[in-house]
């Protein structure tokens, strides 16, 4: 049994654990607090002098002395905050040739190899501004970091640079991401378009891995490189369906007169997902002389094929809106029910229901 006097002492330790964590939590509270008005504090100094140089032309050198006199990591998000904001990406490769060899900088990149991944995390967001040719290396490393967080931004820094190892490595990553994250990473990649395009161009070939190929014909289409998609064009004959809804996709963005054989073929595909597909890029190609296969399209067994064929008709316009006024009045019940509903929606609504 305890004794009066242990149970005092087991109160006490209690009491002291209690008051340590209370003043601990009080203690990270106000060092949250103290840090983020030193933050704000560091933005409304360095705002006025990077704005005078994005719109007056002044001397960037204000800009590298207004954040020298800040402490690194209040340097460091500042410019996080204010060179993502306002500045284009062309500012940033101007301002981060600048900023590179600053001590904070070295101070911040120096946490590349911390266990801590909100470190790590922190030298990926700055590599994203400043990072040059010569971090090739370290960003190579951060795009192999464990944390899902740290890999996404070092895609990023790597997008700032041309070195082909490192776009070669971002795009064997693309297959690897959800949807959500492919379409950052192509956003990203789009910024050195032309590389990109030209490693790509030999990754897609018949032979690729279908979850491979479908993300690169994926990169070719938000990347809308002429070269990439005229290889995206010749896969068209492709014996897996679900690259061909790929290469359908894709295919709206190459305005050329050899794409409409291609998606024309594509529209009387055996899976209704490809005929889906190849009339929407008929519609965003606006192809007129398409409008005869899509009016009878609008009669297809899948319903998203009508869907997606009446819209495709209303977006072109002109004798292709006569055609689809036409089911309108056919025998046709699923099909006049679809065009009546797509003939009655506006340009506007058309147009937006189209790119969903």
């Amino acid at each position: 049994m305890f004794t009066l006097r242990g149970l005092v002492v087991a109160l006490l330790i209690e009491a002291a654990v209690i008051v340590s964590c209370l003043t601990a939590l009080l203690l990270l509270r106000w060092r949250i607090g103290f840090r983020k008005q030193e933050m704000e504090d560091a933005v409304r100094a360095v705002e006025p002098v990077l704005h005078n140089w994005l719109v007056l032309n002044a001397d960037v050198s204000n800009v590298v002395l207004a954040l020298r006199r800040l402490p690194p990591h209040a340097a460091f998000l500042s410019l996080a905050r204010l060179a993502t904001k306002l500045a284009t990406f062309e500012r940033q490769q101007a301002l981060a040739g600048a900023l590179r060899h600053e001590p904070w900088v070295e101070a911040v990149l120096r946490r590349a190899r911390s266990p801590l991944w909100w470190r790590r995390f922190d030298v990926a967001r700055l590599l994203s501004i400043v990072g040059g040719e010569g971090d090739a290396g370290l960003i190579a490393s951060l795009l192999g970091d464990r944390s899902p967080a740290v890999r996404l931004v070092a895609f990023d820094a790597a997008a700032r640079l041309t070195q082909p190892a490192l776009i070669n490595r971002a795009l064997d990553d693309v297959p690897a991401r959800q949807d959500a994250v492919q379409a950052y990473q192509f956003a990203a990649l789009g910024r050195h378009a032309k590389a990109v395009a030209d490693a790509l161009i030999p990754r897609l070939t018949p032979d690729a891995p279908m979850g491979a190929l479908n993300a690169w014909i994926d990169a070719a289409g938000a990347l809308a490189s002429p070269e990439a998609l005229r290889c995206v064009r010749q896969l068209a004959s492709h014996p897996r369906a679900e690259v061909r809804v790929h290469i359908a996709r894709a295919l709206r963005r190459l305005a050329e007169a050899e794409t409409l054989p291609v998606l024309l073929t594509l529209l009387a595909d055996q899976d209704w997902r490809v005929r889906a597909q190849a009339a929407r890029a008929l519609g965003a190609l606006r192809t007129g002389s398409a409008a005869g296969a899509l009016a009878i399209a609008v009669r297809d067994p899948a319903w998203w094929v009508r869907y997606r064929s009446a819209l495709a008709l209303a977006r072109i316009g002109g004798d292709a809106r006569v055609a689809l006024l036409g089911v309108v009045t056919g025998d046709d019940r699923m099909a006049r029910d679809m065009a009546q509903l797509v003939s009655g929606l506006s340009s506007a609504a058309v147009i937006e229901m189209s790119e969903v």
